[in-house]
């Protein structure tokens, strides 16, 4: 075999092998089973080409590019200028529907960046291939630092201004604790006094009677005494001391009642 037929089968073997390995790397796809979709975002957190994406935490495809386009606005008349132009997996397409959520999320503490989409519901409709969709912008580590540090300078601020305030309400509330401790023990201590706790059985025993008394009273057999002696009252109202007086000094009313 001559020498120039090796070096052309070498050559060919080595295109072959580079195109298999970026086939399985996900370089290259011949035989596409993918749809794409474009997110917009205008922070993207870090995400980079080849990243993950999720469904349901299942990698279903990945961030195919990341394309900076400053005149595009939505359909609601929003201004988003990064484009993140991702791939799905054709048998998780139907998973994403319009009233999906696309968040970029982290994998654990220092772990990579991914996309994560959230399942739709069935009755929202699937994305046309090749659609724009309104990502969720994740938070900016360096303003929340940044707002954490201005709200403890603030905080700082203010303890500074008021240090004798802050320090005379400390004292007030340990004060008050101690107290309320003190109290505590006091009253321990006359739980266990003898003559405190026959003092408490004997009020229990008169509020007992009283709520016996007092049930009588919502009888109806008392009702009924209450009626009669009202009416009575009612009729004696009328008579005058003269009249009383002139009854008892008849003989007969006399004798009966003496």
């Amino acid at each position: 075999m001559k020498v120039e037929t090796k070096v052309g089968l070498l050559a060919l073997v080595s295109i072959i092998m580079v195109m298999a390995f970026a086939y399985a790397m996900g370089f290259i796809s011949p035989f596409s089973n993918t749809k794409e979709l474009n997110v917009m975002f205008n922070f993207a957190g870090g995400i980079e080409e080849g990243s993950p994406v999720r469904v349901m935490g299942i990698k279903v495809g990945k961030v195919k590019s990341i394309t900076f386009d400053p005149e595009f606005k939505m359909a609601t008349g929003e201004e988003v200028k990064l484009r993140l132009t991702i791939t799905v997996d054709k048998k998780a397409w139907t998973s994403v529907r319009k009233d999906s959520k696309f968040f970029i999320n982290l994998a654990g503490v220092i772990g990579e960046k991914f996309l994560e989409i959230s399942p739709g519901s069935a009755a929202a409709g699937e994305f046309a291939a090749g659609e724009y969709v309104r990502g969720e912008d994740p938070p900016r580590i360096d303003q929340l630092l940044s707002q954490g540090y201005g709200l403890a300078g603030k905080m700082i601020e203010i303890l500074e201004k008021n240090e004798g305030s802050v320090t005379s309400t400390l004292k007030q509330m340990d004060a008050l604790v101690t107290n309320f401790n003190r109290t505590l023990v006091l009253l321990d201590k006359t739980t266990k006094n003898p003559e405190i706790s026959r003092l408490l059985n004997n009020s229990i025993k008169i509020s007992d009677d009283l709520a016996y008394f007092t049930s009588n009273l919502r009888s109806k057999k008392a009702e009924d005494t209450y009626d009669l002696v009202h009416k009575l009252l009612f009729r004696l109202e009328p008579l005058d001391g003269p009249a009383i007086k002139q009854f008892l000094q008849k003989e007969g009313v006399r004798a009966r009642i003496f």
